[in-house]
């Protein structure tokens, strides 16, 4: 068993060295250093490398067999405190290279392409390196006390491209999130640097380790690339409108001496792991994670620009945990648009630069012009075997319902339908309410998992049905597909959705849901088995003198809806038969 010391675990980097070290080496010991956790970190604290007592305490305690020495100050502040600069690149470095030569250890640094004043096309370890800032000077100095130890290898990192594992926000989020929001972005058009893949790099370091490789090696990518080309493909990936606004380096970072082409031959590195390719630079540019999803989302946008807020506002407050097992990396969210709207579209953008800065995985599809149209479109690019849940536009979730559901839906529950308890929000309408609050209080809607917006079915569950029927009520239709015992309503958690604002429209409302009932029952064989039936129980709020007006309201809306789509359908029906 290896033991591992990771400093600059919770950088960018380090989080996926931390994980792919999960991955390949699961048994072995890992302590990292970082200021948050991190995953794939068996054991992480903090300290300041800086001080050398408390480094030497900690190489004492931990005791490594295997050194990653991954912790940087950035250019800026180097600038600024080359003191700092110093004690983290060179200082620490020689202290950590000592320790590793004094017990047979392994050790790598990671230095930087910014060794390179810039003045040659394509730099080779062979050639000489001359930084041209203090960054650069100190990443060079610590590069010399480790190779004068011979303990390890020094990696020379490149520009590392793509989104983090956890849910910071880095200069690729934020750059993302702007791109998303179609806000202008500024890009150096005049640096050329050879970037690299996070993962990409990240494999590539725990490879070099594993084998422990010695000497000097450059971790590149195999293109020349500006800031600006990027950021452009960038662009392009994301179907965004911003304006890339092209800056030179020396505008972009006045107070740091930018080398101008520190492009890296990644030819010895080719040599040394002959199965290493680098992935195409656009593919770490998706906005997407590399851990398939476990649930899925499912939302039809018809007419959003004024209610869409609502339930994608909820998805990104949503909390995770709570023994569910469920992280926000596990969702992705399908938004089907089916309006052809542009105004829906605009909203719908704004919203999924949020979510995926809080590490949703986040899709956004455009789809024929019916609900149904929408959800076959989302499930046709829905990850295979997960769980699912159909969620309306309008829907506000409780913040801890996605894990509710999903540990409700969990293989051997015999539970394979799922929703929150269905509520309304407050409507301006007196009458509206009233009616609102007596459905509510139905032993129907208190005590099953009724569908007004929001259900979720298992993965199992969803193999129960190809795709949707041409039916108005498709959650209804779902429902009636599992038994009883097998839905279950999760009584401390809710969605709201928008209530009626008129009279007018309560009548509407309750008529397509008369008329999505009669559908129902003709197109198909499904029986309406529920343990409590729809209407039970409706007389009883009356044992409460203050429920009677609730209940002159429900009867009034439902026998209005009743007679009037009754007699619209016996007309329809007549004047069909005498065509």
């Amino acid at each position: 068993m290896q033991r591992w010391l990771i400093t600059g675990a919770s950088g960018q980097l380090g989080g996926y060295v931390l994980r792919a070290l999960s991955d390949r080496h699961s048994g072995d010991y890992v302590h990292a250093l970082g200021r948050a956790p991190m995953p794939g970190a068996h054991v992480i604290e903090w300290i300041d490398l800086r001080d050398g007592a408390a480094l030497t305490e900690l190489l004492r305690r931990v005791a490594p067999t295997r050194i990653l020495h991954l912790a940087a100050i950035s250019p800026v502040v180097a600038e600024s405190d080359p003191a700092s600069s110093h004690a983290l690149h060179v200082d620490a470095a020689m202290q950590m290279a000592a320790y590793a030569a004094s017990t047979g250890g392994w050790m790598l640094y990671a230095s930087s392409d910014f060794v390179w004043d810039g003045n040659c096309e394509l730099h080779k370890e062979g050639d000489v390196p001359l930084p041209a800032n203090v960054y650069g000077r100190t990443k060079l100095a610590g590069e010399r006390v480790v190779a004068e130890h011979g303990c390890g290898l020094i990696a020379r990192y490149s520009l590392l491209f793509g989104l983090p594992v956890d849910e910071r926000q880095t200069s690729w989020t934020a750059i993302a999130a702007r791109l998303e929001r179609n806000e202008p972005v500024i890009a150096i058009d005049d640096e050329w640097r050879s970037p690299i893949n996070l993962e990409d790099a990240a494999s590539v370091t725990i490879e070099l380790a594993t084998q422990c490789h010695r000497g000097l090696v450059h971790i590149s990518g195999s293109s020349a690339m500006t800031p600006y080309e990027i950021i452009t493909m960038m662009r392009r990936e994301l179907n965004s409108e911003s304006e890339v606004q092209r800056v030179s380096r020396a505008s972009f970072s006045p107070n740091v001496i930018r080398p101008s082409n520190v492009t890296q031959s990644n030819s010895l590195l080719r040599r040394l792991l002959p199965e290493f390719e680098p992935a195409p630079l656009r593919s770490g540019l998706r906005i997407e994670r590399t851990s398939p999803p476990r649930f899925s989302v499912i939302i039809p946008v018809y007419h959003g620009a004024d209610t869409l807020g609502r339930s994608l506002n909820a998805l990104a407050d949503q909390r995770f945990g709570h023994g569910s097992g469920l992280q926000v990396s596990d969702v992705e969210v399908l938004l089907a648009l089916n309006d052809g709207q542009k105004d829906s579209e605009v909203v719908a953008k704004a919203h999924v630069a949020s979510l995926r800065a809080r590490n949703f995985q986040v899709r956004l599809l455009r789809t024929p012009q019916t609900r149904r149209a929408a959800i076959t479109a989302a499930e046709e690019v829905a990850a295979m075997g997960t769980h699912r849940l159909y969620l309306d536009q309008d829907a506000r979730l409780s913040p801890h319902a996605l894990s509710a559901m999903f540990a409700a839906l969990a293989p051997g529950t015999g539970i394979h339908f799922a929703a929150p308890r269905g509520l309304f929000d407050p409507s301006p309408s007196l009458v509206v309410r009233a009616f609102c609050r007596y459905w509510c209080s139905l032993p129907y809607c208190a005590a099953s998992p009724v569908t007004m917006g929001a259900y979720a079915v298992s993965a199992e569950g969803r193999r129960r049905w190809g795709k949707l029927p041409h039916l108005a009520s498709d959650d209804k239709f779902v429902r009636l597909l599992f038994a009883p015992e097998e839905r279950r309503l999760l009584e401390s958690e809710s969605y709201h959705v928008v209530a009626p604002r008129s009279w007018g429209e309560l009548i509407q409302a309750r008529r397509r849901y008369l008329r999505g009932n009669r559908e129902l029952a003709r197109a198909t064989h499904l029986a309406p088995v529920d343990p409590i039936p729809r209407y039970r129980g409706v007389l009883r709020p009356l044992l409460r003198p203050s429920t009677w007006f609730d209940f002159a309201v429900f009867v009034a809306a439902c026998g209005a809806a009743w007679l009037t789509e009754t007699v619209t359908a016996r007309t329809r029906d007549h004047r069909e038969l005498h065509a």
